[in-house]
């Protein structure tokens, strides 16, 4: 999906809407949401969408923020009186299952004020069917056949805006959330992170929109990985404790730990749930030492490109699952964990949702013999893709902190020869569901409601 680079609002008034939705690069389908009319068209990037201050809405209504004014037209009922239909004032139309309707009811019976739903699931019917439908001040009320006639659905016409999932909100939906490979490494200083909640903002968005970030100048000190850390969410605690320092050491319960170079992989892909972002920070890297620079790759950016190219080798590697697993005893704390799964995981869409990439981490395949031969064919293949690839490469200087999600951005290092001196990283994780949370209350908050892009925790949404 190619940019838009200007969206042109045709009015002589300026179009108060989101704080930067009219400035900002969007990427999106241009559908033709006005009542009767259903085409949809790609535009080419170098290509002008106009829209009338009036339908603006029906472009950007997924990136309000939730409980956005939502003004109705007109409430309809199907034949089948199971769908109700709502068309908005800028021509937009909703479509809501009856029992959609009832799962969402938000009267004080069905849902508490923390948001938790009350209602017994085995209550609800599919089938059931819609008595009648109409607006009443800001809400949709509507009667369900087959429910106790003293209950009444009533749900805020601005939760059905927000939460419409028609197949074009949902198309539009996907298109918002898709992330975008880096061509090159972001950077940003700790001093204007610390003083400027806009900069704040930036870094956040720059690890959701490409994956990774460096931030330069951050002080020597050895608790400050896990004070950046905090700017987001609680550390993760893994095998590796609180934190943790990657330099050589006699003891070497990791490769990590030695000098030798490693190869792109991710971290903790044996957990069933891997650290999601992954921060390293530099307080030792002396001139004298020669290699050791880091390596990055997006492997969504891979996997696409790998199935474009080898679709069958694709499917085998979406559906024979491999073998992730650190068991080690010699050590402080003995691990033994064993985990399947396969190494690219789609939606229900067939979109990639999840990577799991790390060669030193493999145990023993154990798969169908059928599938022995056609999974490391598909493998052996990724692998050379992977070689292949263009690198994002960074020697770290004392003071970087860089910041990247281990869910979607594999990462190495090239080997190096201390001559005398010294490298030492420290490093902490932060949880992926932690940081998606972050990054959605930051848009919503500071930013124009634009959905967070997908993290790689194999959720779509």
């Amino acid at each position: 999906m190619k940019s838009i680079r200007f969206l042109r609002v045709l009015s002589t008034k300026s179009f108060n809407t989101s704080k930067t939705v009219l400035t900002r690069t969007v990427s999106l389908l241009a559908c033709n949401r006005r009542v009767g009319k259903s085409s949809t068209h790609l535009l080419n990037q170098s290509d002008i969408l106009q829209i009338k201050p009036c339908h603006l809405a029906s472009y950007v209504s997924l990136a309000r923020q939730p409980g956005s004014e939502a003004s109705v037209a007109a409430v309809t009922v199907d034949t089948s009186r199971k769908n109700c239909l709502i068309t908005w004032e800028d021509g937009f139309i909703s479509q809501f299952h009856s029992a959609w309707l009832r799962h969402n009811c938000h009267c004080e019976e069905c849902r508490h004020p923390n948001g938790q739903k009350l209602l017994n699931p085995s209550d609800v019917s599919p089938s059931l069917v819609i008595v009648s439908a109409v607006i009443q001040g800001s809400s949709l009320i509507v009667k369900l056949e087959g429910m106790d006639d003293s209950h009444t659905v009533q749900i805020p016409t601005s939760f059905l805006r927000s939460h419409n999932y028609n197949s074009h909100t949902i198309l539009d939906r996907r298109v918002q959330k898709r992330p975008e490979p880096a061509s090159e490494i972001p950077f940003i200083s700790y001093k204007d992170i610390i003083n400027s909640e806009g900069c704040l903002y930036r870094w956040v968005r720059h690890i959701n929109e490409e994956g990774i970030c460096i931030i330069k100048d951050v002080p020597l000190r050895e608790d400050m990985v896990q004070k950046v850390v905090e700017m987001m969410g609680p550390i993760m605690p893994t095998i590796y404790g609180s934190t943790f320092d990657v330099e050589e050491t006699p003891e070497q319960i990791n490769v990590a730990y030695s000098n030798l170079p490693i190869g792109l992989h991710q971290d903790l892909v044996y957990f069933e749930s891997p650290p999601g972002l992954q921060l390293l920070h530099c307080l030792e890297f002396d001139d004298c030492v020669e290699g050791g620079d880091n390596i990055f790759l997006d492997a969504f950016d891979m996997a696409d490109k790998f199935r474009a190219a080898y679709p069958d080798l694709f499917q085998t590697l979406t559906k024979v699952p491999a073998t992730f697993q650190k068991v080690h005893y010699h050590r402080d704390l003995p691990v033994h964990v064993v985990n399947q799964k396969p190494h690219i995981k789609v939606n229900h869409f067939g979109e990639i949702c999840a990577v799991y990439w790390a060669p030193p981490f493999e145990g023993p395949l154990a798969v169908e013999m059928e599938d022995v031969e056609k999974y490391f064919f598909a493998y052996e293949t990724f692998a050379k893709t992977l070689e292949n690839a263009q690198l994002l490469k960074h020697r770290l200087r004392p003071g970087d902190l860089v910041v990247f999600n281990n869910l979607r951005m594999l990462h190495g290092r090239d080997g190096f020869e201390s001559n005398g001196g010294a490298r030492r990283l420290r490093g902490c994780y932060l949880n992926i569901d932690m940081f998606k949370s972050h990054i959605q209350v930051l848009h919503n908050l500071e930013g124009d409601g634009r959905l967070a892009k997908r993290v790689g925790n194999q959720c779509w949404f």
